[in-house]
């Protein structure tokens, strides 16, 4: 929505074509700024989103700004963010350190299964109807059937009383695999709707799922879950590191920083962003061609 405001607002004030990338970052940054009351987060996301393995530097200042102009007007207007605590910072340990790099590999793979189940079924979808409105009708109906499978309404929506379950230790520990099933086949079947929030329930209940086996706590491994599963699905470790400072202060921020590294090079070349453009392999194992994106990214895997 702040990118398509943006683009609107440059087609009205006429702005040269060169600056109108710069313009469309600031929309973004104030978008995701205000909305989660997280601009530093906000501002880095945007110059980090375009091109995995780069920010633009160039677009730092104007995304700051407009991030943090973003986000007082929201303030302005009396709206709070819901705040999640992850507990105090565990004594440190090298199992405990194994335990969340083995998590962050998991929150890796997490996110591109989703990335790869969201694309999967936007073929399904088009394959079956090539009328978009009866694709629509079909994917809302399997969602009325699937809601009525799960026997509950809980992964309708934003779903964010399921993160507050999964901070208190109470959800369902296959809430982020119905979730991710369910927001997949809405986008699949042609609503548009964000993708950002679903991203934060799924990595939070995974996290949580992850609780008992791992012997950690169930607060502890949301926080670090929420911002690893949308680091892996967007390729934005910088801005998940300031997502995870915003949202949870400094006590936990080296595990945050280990998990967004990890998941960041477990997701691989896979993302939500079809268009996200690939600066360099991500292990360095060999060049990609220039020009190399996601989506040519995963089209070149299945030829080979």
């Amino acid at each position: 929505m702040g990118g398509s405001l943006a683009a609107y607002a440059a087609g009205l004030l006429r702005i040269r074509p060169e600056d109108r990338p710069l313009l469309l970052m600031c929309g973004v940054a104030a978008g995701f700024g205000s909305v989660f009351g997280t601009p530093l987060a906000g501002a880095v996301f945007a110059a980090e989103m375009l091109t995995v393995g780069t920010i633009r530097y160039r677009a730092l200042f104007p995304c700051f700004a407009a991030a943090l102009i973003g986000d007082a007007v929201t303030t302005a207007w009396g709206i709070d963010h819901p705040h999640y605590d992850m507990g105090g910072m565990p004594e440190f340990s090298i199992l405990l350190l194994l335990r969340v790099a083995l998590a962050a590999v998991l929150f890796g793979l997490v996110s591109a299964f989703f990335s790869e189940l969201v694309r999967t079924s936007k073929i399904v979808f088009a394959r079956l109807a090539s009328n978009p409105a009866v694709r629509s009708a079909a994917g809302g109906a399997l969602v009325i059937a699937l809601v009525y499978i799960a026997g509950t309404r809980d992964y309708l929506g934003l779903s964010l009383p399921l993160l507050s379950d999964a901070f208190a230790g109470e959800g369902d520990p296959f809430a982020f695999l119905w979730k991710t099933v369910f927001t997949a086949v809405t986008l699949g079947s042609g609503f548009q709707g964000g993708e950002v929030t679903p991203l934060f329930v799924i990595g939070a209940t995974f996290g949580e799922t992850l609780s008992g086996p791992l012997s950690l706590s169930a607060s502890f491994l949301a926080g670090l879950g929420l911002v690893g599963v949308f680091c892996g699905a967007t390729n934005t470790p910088v801005a998940c590191l300031l997502l995870g400072i915003e949202l949870f202060g400094f006590d936990n921020v080296g595990y945050i920083a280990v998990v967004c590294v990890i998941s960041y090079l477990a997701s691989g070349h896979t993302g939500i962003y079809s268009s996200q453009r690939i600066a360099a392999s991500k292990l360095g194992r060999r060049r990609l061609p220039e020009g190399t994106t996601i989506g040519t990214a995963r089209r070149r895997r299945q030829r080979s």
